[in-house]
């Protein structure tokens, strides 16, 4: 399993408790602690510098430090540092009963939302794909690379080469030369091709593949927007 799978298998269950000691000592160097007092202020604060933060709360609570309830997800916002599309943040709603124009717990625990220019302070929930409990969903590694990416418009593999492996790098590099035209001729035969006869290194390649070819177009998208 790669980094990237092992850790988004567990991204939002790393918010099970807010016990300080209970975290890896460097927990708070990629995830945001908010309360009541800082919540409106932070999530404005990554909004206006073109972030999408998602913010994972549960109703934990103070006595409650049982270190097994915090798995490996933490993982995930670290292998994330240094993109400038995303951010995190965890709430202990026992402590902090934040409320805002949403209900907390609505949908199921963990409670998620990621906030955007979009969205703005209201945020948005996360749109449950499955009748499975929303802890289990989102302990799915596709589902929960799915939603970080999509939400966030981002990938862990970005277009300036941060978090992507040499192959991926390459790729990027090859199609930036492309263009546009080229770039949509190859999504479109991606698209096409049946991923049920394929090993899950060629899936995974497939998909890594389809990624920096829509992260390319919509940078042309936007480029041409701005213009």
């Amino acid at each position: 399993m790669t980094k990237f799978g092992a850790a988004a298998a567990a991204l939002l269950l790393y918010g099970a408790a807010m016990v300080q000691s209970i975290y890896p000592e460097d927990h708070w160097t990629y995830s945001k602690e908010l309360t009541t007092d800082n919540f409106k202020q932070i999530i404005l604060d990554e909004i206006d510098a073109g972030r999408t933060m998602f913010v994972v709360g549960l109703p934990v609570p103070a006595e409650d430090d049982d270190a097994s309830k915090l798995p490996h997800g933490t993982k995930l916002c670290g292998d994330f540092q240094g993109n400038n599309d995303v951010s995190f943040g965890d709430v202990n709603l026992a402590e902090q009963p934040i409320r805002e124009n949403y209900s907390p717990g609505a949908g199921g625990w963990p409670t998620v939302r990621y906030f955007n220019k979009e969205t703005g302070l209201d945020g948005a929930p996360y749109d449950k794909k499955t009748d499975k409990a929303m802890c289990d969903e989102l302990g799915d590694m596709e589902y929960m690379a799915a939603y970080i990416e999509e939400a966030g418009k981002t990938s862990l593999c970005a277009l300036d080469g941060s978090g992507c492996s040499d192959k991926q790098k390459a790729y990027i590099a090859k199609m930036k030369e492309r263009g546009s035209d080229e770039q949509q001729k190859q999504l479109t035969r991606l698209e096409n091709m049946k991923e049920s006869s394929m090993t899950q290194d060629l899936l995974a390649w497939l998909k890594q593949r389809k990624k920096i070819l829509q992260q390319l177009l919509d940078a042309g998208d936007d480029e041409k927007v701005e213009l």
